[in-house]
Parts: structure tokens; C-alpha cells; sequence
């Protein structure tokens, strides 16, 4: 069998902008949130910008769908990065997170995945059987016109993000000789169960480092907000949470000026989800000044998947895809961006993102002052799935 290429794993990914809800810990959520924190880490080392964003969610979506054609150690690389031993269960739990998040309604969500196949090549029937249980579209396509392709591409993206991201690839993405390109789509567009009030925003200091500080415009609000003081982190973390059901933002502001780097190295290790879920629902008063933040990351998983331990899907061909050829993939990207405003939060991801109840008797707590003027990690969850992670650091 002659070895050809997979071009691309390509996920876009897009969020807008909080009720209280019962969340729920599970395998899958652990397992996401570990490959999600390890991304992110290793994305954060890599940019020369360090306000970054992207969807892991998205890019393991693609992963574990690229599983489904692979076997031997190509198959066991996947497994250990993405925490799920037995294959098949693994493929079961991102086809459900695909059906999850694929059925919500497309007025606040947006996940969709695509296929797009020469036409010249067939897909083997196990792939393709896989690729419908994640709810993907499956199209052909002559990949030898290299801008009719980007083109189809960057339609479909601005299409399924309301043209947040319009043009993720370029013809000199296309490689004439793809046999197959996984597509992944997610958009978010949230508000805020509380909105911040625009009127309070004002310029306030924003400290880059110790010795470096920035006018920022500064979102102010005093809320019962779900809050967590974390030895362990050495960080602080509150909950923003959205209207959109079982929504929220996790801000993760470090104790230190300059300790992001730490917090990174920690819930690479550790995962987000352990601190979020001992996060106290007591009545808790938030003084919370944020910052107005637009990020757009455009992330090369050529470079980072290595990082997280996956490498062999770009040297080692697969025999599953395609029937008659084996695969690699050539080309591994996402583009990401997010919104924070006084209204909520939007992101999205292309990959190739209230008030507390209080009982009666409680007394309340003196306020906590939650002033993020300085680098701080912030994620949005869907109840225990992270759906897109981002630093912000200036």
C-alpha cells in the first residue's frame, strides 16, 4: 500500500459572554481536563504573545476521531494523552461529547465536525461509521486546486462561527496530494447570569510583571459569587457563571505577580477540575474588578502536540482512513479567539468556550476582594468539560 498524507487536523473554535447549577464530576470530564491543561501549558511556552486561547476540547475531538484509523503504538500514543485505556470506550465518550454539544441549540453553542475526502480515495468503512457517530459531515473534494479547497474550508468555518472565523487556512495549507482533512468547529456566544454594569468599567493598573503595569479597561462587580482560596495552587479561583445552562467561566488568579508559570506547571499535573470542584457555594460577597479582554491565538499543533507526547500521527502512516493507502498527517492547527465584555463572553475554535443561593440562616461572610490586575488563567466549562482555556497576561 503507497503512504500518502492526511493533510490537516483543522479546529476552529469561537466564544461570546451567568444561575447556579449542580455539576457533576466524571471520568470523561477528568480525562479532558488533564489533556486540556497540558495543551494549554505548552501553548502558553510557545507564544511570544503570552494572551493565548484555544478549544483542547476541539483538538482532542479530532484526535480521538484520527484514533479510530490508526492501531499498534500510533493507537497507544493517543490513548495515553488522551487518559481513556480502552480504545473503544474512548471512541464511545467522544462520539456522546460530540452528540452532547452537537444537539444544543445553535443560538448560544455551535460543535461540527467534517470529513472532507478526495476524490480519489474511499474511506474505510470503520472510519466512516466513527466520523457519523460524532455527528461529522462527510464531503468530497479535489484537493488539487488547492484555493477552491481553502476556500470550501473558510466558507464552512464562517458559515458555523457567524463569521468570527472567516479564513483559518490558506491555499498554501492545501496540499495537493491530502487524501482526507478532519474538520472541527466551536462556537460559543454567552451572557453573563449578572452583567457588569458598563458604567463602573474604568482605566485602572494592570501589572504585566513586578516591575511593569498597564492602564487596562477594568469591569467591576459585587456579587455572592462561588470563590476558592487554593493553597495548592498558590491561586485564588471564582465563578462567573453564564445564563446559558451549566456554563461558566473559572477565573485562576495567581497569589504572585509572576506566578502564572507555576499555576500552569500545576494543573498540568493535577487538572483544573479537583480546586473548581472544592469551590466553596457558601455565601460568598465577590468585589471582582476583570479586565475587557479580546484574544485571537492562532496555535501550530505541528510543534505542541509533540510537547503533550503525541508525535507518531505526523511520521507514522496509519492504515485506517482510507482504504488501500496509509496516512500521516502533514498539517495540525486550530484558530482560537474569545470576547470578555461587560455582557459575557464570546469564543470560538476552528481546529484542522449570578447568584449564589443563600439560605436563609447563613450569615454572610465578609467580601472577598478578587482584583485580577495582574496574569491569570481563565477556562469555560461546560459542568465538568473544559471547552476552551486561555491566559491573560497584558
Amino acid at each position: 500500500m503507497a503512504t500518502r498524507t492526511l493533510l490537516l487536523l483543522v479546529s476552529m473554535v469561537g466564544v461570546v459572554h451567568p444561575h447556579y447549577f449542580t455539576y457533576t464530576r466524571t471520568n470523561t470530564g477528568d480525562s479532558v481536563d488533564i489533556a486540556s491543561m497540558n495543551l494549554l501549558k505548552e501553548t502558553y511556552n510557545a507564544a511570544e504573545d503570552r494572551n493565548v486561547v484555544a478549544s483542547p476540547l476541539g483538538v482532542l475531538i479530532l484526535l480521538s476521531l484520527y484514533g479510530s484509523g490508526t492501531e499498534g503504538e500510533n493507537r497507544e500514543e493517543l490513548v495515553r494523552y488522551l487518559g481513556i485505556r480502552d480504545f473503544r470506550e474512548l471512541e464511545l465518550r467522544y462520539a456522546r461529547l460530540s452528540y452532547r454539544f452537537g444537539s444544543m441549540d445553535h443560538s448560544f453553542l455551535t460543535l461540527c465536525n467534517k470529513v472532507l475526502v478526495s476524490d480519489k480515495y474511499k474511506l474505510e468503512q470503520h472510519f466512516l461509521n466513527t466520523a457519523r457517530s460524532y455527528l461529522s459531515e462527510v464531503d468530497n473534494i479535489n484537493f488539487e486546486d488547492p484555493q477552491a479547497a481553502a476556500d470550501s474550508i473558510n466558507e464552512w468555518s464562517a458559515r458555523k462561527t457567524d463569521g468570527k472565523i472567516s479564513k483559518p487556512v490558506s491555499a498554501s495549507d492545501i496540499d495537493a496530494r491530502a487524501a482526507v482533512v478532519l474538520l472541527n468547529v466551536i462556537y460559543f456566544q454567552g451572557h453573563w447570569h449578572v452583567p457588569f454594569n458598563a458604567n463602573n468599567t474604568k482605566e485602572q493598573e494592570f501589572h504585566v510583571d513586578r516591575s511593569t503595569s498597564e492602564l487596562k479597561p477594568m469591569m467591576h462587580l459585587e456579587q455572592p459569587l462561588i470563590y476558592r482560596d487554593s493553597p495548592e495552587l498558590g491561586a485564588r479561583l471564582v465563578e462567573l457563571p453564564y445564563k446559558e445552562s451549566q456554563f461558566r467561566m473559572i477565573i485562576v488568579l495567581p497569589k504572585e505577580v509572576d506566578g502564572l508559570q507555576s499555576v500552569l506547571d500545576k494543573v498540568a499535573q493535577k487538572g483544573l477540575l479537583e480546586d473548581v470542584f472544592k469551590m466553596n457555594f457558601a455565601n460568598t460577597e465577590v468585589i471582582l474588578d476583570l479586565p475587557k479582554f479580546e484574544i485571537r491565538s492562532k496555535l501550530n499543533l505541528n510543534e505542541l502536540l509533540p510537547k503533550v507526547g503525541v508525535s507518531r500521527i505526523f511520521n507514522e502512516p496509519a492504515p485506517g482512513l482510507v482504504t488501500d493507502t496509509k496516512l500521516i498527517v502533514s498539517r495540525a492547527l486550530q484558530q482560537a479567539f474569545i470576547t470578555v465584555d461587560e455582557e459575557g463572553a464570546s469564543a470560538g475554535a476552528f481546529t484542522g468556550v449570578v447568584g449564589v443561593p443563600v439560605s436563609a440562616d447563613s450569615r454572610p461572610s465578609p467580601p472577598i476582594h478578587f482584583k485580577a490586575d495582574h496574569p491569570f488563567l481563565f477556562a469555560i466549562l461546560h459542568d465538568d468539560v473544559v471547552l476552551f482555556a486561555g491566559t491573560y497576561s497584558h
